[in-house]
Parts: C-alpha cells; structure tokens; sequence
C-alpha cells in the first residue's frame, strides 16, 4: 500500500509545481506537469485496486481453505463417532499356499495398505471369519479375537491388510494383520 501513496504524493508535487508554469506564460509547461500528475494518480489508484483485489482473493482463499479444513475436520470427527476399528493377527498363514499369496501380495505394495475382506464361515466344526486379500484367502482371524469380530461382522466398512516378514533360519516368513474398521 506504500506505492500508491508515494505514487499520489509525487502526483501532488508535479501538479502543485505545474501552476507556476502558467505565471510564467510557459503554457506547454504547465500542461505537460498535469497530464504528467494525472498519470501518476491514475497509475497511483490502480496500483491501489490491484493491491486490493489481490488482498481480497487472498483472504477469500484463506477463509476458503479455513472452511475447507473445518468441514474436513467435522467429518473426521463424526466417523470418528460412528466407527470403530480393531487391529487382529491373521493365523494360519504358514499352511497351504499362503506364504506365497503373502509373499506376492508383499512384493507388490511392500505390505501396506492391501484391500481385504473378512467372510463368515466354518472350520473343524467351530465358527470362524477367513480373511481375504485381494481375492485369496491367506488365514483366518485367531480364535481369541473371534468374540470381538463375529458380533460387528455385519457391520465391517473396510479391512486393510498389512503384511510383514521375518527370516527364520534362511527363509523368509510372511505375517499379516487385519485393520478392521466396523460401524458402531
């Protein structure tokens, strides 16, 4: 905002120098300082506007951006409200072709973030939940979290599978961990 009021001063100054000029008979003087002072206030005045409209777009941006960040946190704050999540080891993942499903599964996201699903069903006779991981199935969730999966199986929104592995003597060995994210 310094510009245009140095702007409008310099105006100022070459328009109350002009007048003189007049006195003096030196006509083209005179009129060449006021069109020169004209200019200036002109220049002066959409410098200011500018400077404005920019001030404006930014504070519009910024209260933009504060909405934006409040609407994004309201939201956080209600699925927070209405959903829960619960973090199980998947077992039986040493048995059949599992290790290999996982070590595929592994190589291909490096264990992060796989879409899964979990799906009722029965094994030796007993209840159990298989997890599913991109369409294989790679265990089934440990029978001391079954009392905490079968009651909200209907409610599940999202399962992401993480898969990690340690070395065992020379070989490889492929864990993976359900994140269950289930609707209150």
């Amino acid at each position: 905002m310094k510009k245009p009021v140095i702007l409008w001063i310099v105006a100022a100054l070459f328009l109350f120098c002009s007048f003189p000029f007049f006195g003096e008979g030196n006509i083209g003087a005179g009129v060449t300082g006021i069109v020169i002072a004209a200019a200036l206030g002109v220049f002066g005045y959409v410098t200011m506007k500018k400077a404005q409209a920019a001030a404006e777009a930014e504070q519009k941006k910024a209260e933009a951006e504060a909405r934006r960040k409040s609407e994004e946190e309201a939201r956080r704050k209600e699925y927070a409200e209405t959903h829960e999540f619960l973090t199980c080891p998947v077992a039986g993942v040493t048995f059949d072709s599992r290790q290999r499903v996982l070590a595929s599964l592994y190589r291909d996201s490096e264990g992060v973030g796989i879409d899964g699903s979990l799906e009722e069903c029965e094994h030796e006779g007993a209840p159990a939940v298989r997890v599913i991981a991109e369409g294989d199935m790679i265990g089934y969730i440990r029978k001391s979290d079954l009392r905490k999966v079968l009651p909200i199986l209907e409610r599940v929104e999202d399962v992401t599978i993480t898969i990690d592995n340690f070395n065992d003597g020379g070989s490889k060995i492929y864990n993976a961990e359900a994140r269950i994210v289930y609707h209150i």
